[in-house]
This record gives C-alpha cells, structure tokens and sequence, in this order.
C-alpha cells in the first residue's frame, strides 16, 4: 500500500472516523428512469483548519443549490457528497452535522518535516486513506467520483464527462510540458509502480492536469491513487524537482502518475475559472454561463475607485481568502466598487449567499458553530495595514508617489495630547516615532468605507505600534493637514484616543 508516514492499512482503517450527517440523495435510484444517467459522489478533499473548514461549508451550501437546480431534475448526476477531513488523530470537529464528513488522518508535523511543511501533501494521503476503508464501498455506490477542493463553487450542475479508463479534467494552462522537466518526469516516473504496470517514461504524455477537478470512474482512481501519492511524496523529498516545479508540485505528482499507470483525461478548457481582479474580457466573456466550478484561488485587489491593482498589491478593497485564515469571515462581506468586474461581484455573492443560508454561521458574540470559532475583526477593508506590506514596493513607497495626503504628512512633527502629552514624528519610508513609545511605529493610508464617518476618504491614515492600533483623520484646511485626531481601530464608536497639532 500507500500509506507513507502513516501506517499500515489496518491503522487507516481504524483511523478513518465517517460522520455523517443529512442523508443525501440515493446514487442509482433513479438510473432505470435515466437512460445515459452516470451518477457521481463528491469528494471534498480538506483539512481540519479553520481557513478550509469555512471554505467547506459554503461550497456544500452551493453544490446543494446546483443539485436542486440541475434541468435534469430527479436524473441530476450529483447524487452523493462526503467532505475529507484529514485531520490530527482523524478528530472530528463539528462540522459533520451539517456537512457530510469522512475524518481521517493527517500527516504529524513531525511526518511533514520531510515534505518541508507542505500540507497539500495530505489530499493524496487522504484519498488513499479513503479507499482502505469500507467507507469506500458501503457509503459511496456510485461509480464515479468528482474530486473538489474546499475554495471551489460550483456554477452549474456538471455534467458527468468521463468514461471508464477516460477521466474528465480541467486544463492548467500553467502546467505545461517543457524539455526542462523531462528528467525529472522521467526519473520519478516509476514512483507509484510498486505492485503494478506501468508504461515506459515518456514526459511529453503527461497532461498539463492535477487532481481536482476531475470527475474520474472508482476503477481508476484505485489505479492511479497510491501511485499520486507516492510520486507526490517522491517529487516533493527532491530538491531539484521541487526548484523546478514549485507549489503546484503535487499537481504534477498527480499528472505524472497518471501518464505511468495509463490514465488519459478528458480535457475541458471551461471545467473552472480562476478568476481575479486582473482578469482578461476572454476570461470574462459569458462569465455566468459558460463555466462549471469558480476556483477563487487568485485575489481581486481593487483601489475604491475599482481600479484594479497590479500583482503583490493589497487593495483599498481586498477580496483574497487567505485573509480569513485564522477565523470566519463575517456576514455579509461588502460588495466590491462599482465598476469591478463581474466575477469579482459573483463571487462575493456567492460567498454572501452561502454564509447567509448558515443558520449556525459564527458571529462576533461567539454564538454559533462551531463553538468558540473566531470571526474576524476586519471585512474586505483595512488590510493595507498588514505589516509586512508597509514595507513592500507596492506599499508605502508607491503610496507616497500616488496619494497627495501622504506625500503632504511625510516629515511632518506633531505635539499631541491623549492622558499625557507626547510628540509624534511621520517620517519617510512609513517609519514613525512617538516620544514616549519609542520608534516601532508604521503609518500609511487607510481608506476604509466603514470607518468613513471618524476618518474620512482620502484624509485617513493608520498608526500602529506600542501596543495600539489607530485610525488617524488628518483633518486639512486649503489642503494642508493642519490637525490630527486618532481613534482605537478596535473601539470604533469610542471618543478620540489623541488629538495632535502642528508642531511649532
């Protein structure tokens, strides 16, 4: 078997922890009435953290929705669904009363030193995992599998295009074959061969495909699923392979394994979108209608004004999941700028939709499930004060090129006054020094809509360090900051933390 730093088969069996939920409709009970009817189960491949564990419950809310709507009716091929939890001791947590749910192992982080922290690693531990268990068998009858990820939404109900021996996947245009990688390919080819045939080294058959989406018969997932995880692992312990292939590289684990067992894909152009604020008018044309799954993997970073921003920037409005890592997003999350695009507008919704159907979706107060989950403090707003951005190209440095208030605050020295009395220096490069904290300080704009009444548009700044974060309204007169008066971030509705005038 596959198992790698996990155990035996006996151990995985005994690890995997199915939890099921709502009953989900049959797979083949309406076949005989269905002539061409190939009913399918999703798999959603995540792990137990809150950044997958909210991602999950909105995209089983949406792949709910296209199989009520699906045209074909009681013939819809959506007909089975289990989320795959990899998770430490294949603990459930909570979320198995709504959304169905096969808990299984993850990888140690002791076990995932060797893959240097690459937890993507655990989908196909996890679809191994999954297929040594009577799970397997007793709770998904139907002959085909799409396997999903946690950051998809399904668009329309999708159309079961695969055959037996002929999977169905979408096409990564940045996944394509080039003579750099044939050694590579051709040295880890025979990676998940043990106990099988596989067909001779040949790079420029593998497929530019990865693990999801595809919609694949059981049969072949049994044939290529030990043999992608073992390539995974293989690729992933190589450092001349992973220079090369970078984060995608159990992608191509996938891809590769696939080309050695024998496995050719259908390929569909159109299968997902991976949209974003940068998108091209190809990529948007007939957005609506022409795609099956959005993969929200990419960020929509827009200036107020819907301009978009350029790649490694944080926007004024900043649309990017990675931003509710930690925590639950609130609901619902702001509409983008008028003027942003279309998919940037059906994705929040989306998003929105989803959460509001939740009836147990985490709020502020701590109530809902789970139970003690966080939600976040910040929207789609203010998260230009991230420290790390401050300090990039596209931070600071081009905010005081392109916002007049910037440009107008830099060197500026303030006498302020809160209990106590301090002065405050606003200098070049975002750095800032309060005379009785010390230097650790950074400012830069913050033009955020919900804190527009205290800190107005265009004449807000941040300040953060010693212990507070505020929201600085440089109140001006002929376009001059004449005064400066500061809010907690975290106590909006409070009075003024300080109020500072021009130093003499």
């Amino acid at each position: 078997g596959g198992g790698g730093g996990g155990g035996g088969g006996g151990a995985l069996l005994a690890a995997a922890t199915p939890a099921m939920g709502a009953a989900v409709a049959a797979a083949s009970g309406a076949a005989t009435f269905c002539p061409g009817r190939k009913p399918y189960h999703t798999i959603l491949t995540a792990t137990g953290q809150i950044y997958q564990q909210w991602q999950c419950r909105v995209m089983y809310k949406h792949w709910q929705k296209q199989r009520d709507l699906d045209p074909k009716g009681a013939c819809t091929e959506l007909t089975g669904f289990t989320r795959l939890v990899a998770s430490v001791g294949a603990r459930s947590d909570g979320v198995e009363e709504e959304v169905p749910s096969l808990f299984v192992k993850e990888y140690s982080g002791a076990e995932l030193n060797q893959f240097h922290g690459y937890r993507v690693i655990n989908r196909p531990y996890s679809i191994v995992q999954l297929m040594a268990t009577g799970y397997w068998k007793d709770h998904i009858p139907e002959e085909y599998v799409l396997i999903a990820e946690t950051d998809h939404i399904i668009m329309h109900a999708i159309p079961n295009t695969a055959d037996l021996g002929s999977p169905a996947a979408y096409v990564f245009n940045y996944m394509g074959i080039n003579n750099d990688f044939e050694e590579i390919i051709h040295r880890h080819w025979r990676a998940g061969c043990a106990g099988r045939t596989c067909t001779e080294p040949a790079f420029k058959t593998v497929q530019p495909i990865g693990p999801s989406p595809v919609i694949i018969h059981k049969a072949d997932l049994e044939k290529v699923g030990v043999a992608w995880h073992e390539t995974a692992k293989a690729l992933k312990t190589d450092p001349h392979a992973e220079g090369k292939l970078g984060w995608v590289i159990e992608m191509w684990g996938y891809a590769i394994a696939s080309a050695a067992v024998g496995l050719r894909h259908k390929l569909f152009d159109d299968f997902q979108v991976e949209p974003g604020a940068l998108s091209s008018k190809r990529q948007l044309d007939r957005f609506t209608e022409r795609y099956w799954i959005l993969h929200y993997t990419y960020q929509f970073e827009y200036y107020l004004d819907a301009t978009p921003c350029r790649p490694w920037m944080i926007g004024e409005y900043s649309l990017d999941k990675r931003h509710f890592s930690d925590a639950y997003p609130p609901r619902p999350l702001p509409l983008p700028p008028a003027g942003a695009n279309v998919a940037a507008f059906w994705l929040v919704n989306a998003i929105n939709e989803g959460m509001q159907n939740i009836s147990e979706w985490p709020i502020p107060d701590r109530k809902g499930k789970p139970m003690g989950a966080r939600v976040a403090g910040q929207s789609v707003y203010g998260r230009r004060r991230a420290p790390w951005f401050g300090r990039h190209d596209n931070g600071f440095k081009t905010e005081m090129k392109i916002m007049p208030l910037i440009a107008g605050l830099i060197g500026s020295k303030w006498s302020c006054k809160d209990s106590g009395a301090f002065t405050l220096d606003l200098l070049d490069g975002g750095d800032a020094r309060h005379s009785l904290k010390g230097g650790n300080f950074r400012w830069a704009s913050m033009n955020n809509p919900e804190i527009a009444k205290h800190c107005p548009i265009g004449a807000c700044f941040y300040l953060d360090g010693g212990g507070f974060a505020a929201d600085v309204h440089a109140v001006q007169a002929g376009g001059v900051s004449t005064q400066l008066v500061g809010y907690d971030d975290r106590m909006r509705d409070e009075p003024a933390l300080f109020t500072c005038d021009k130093a003499a």
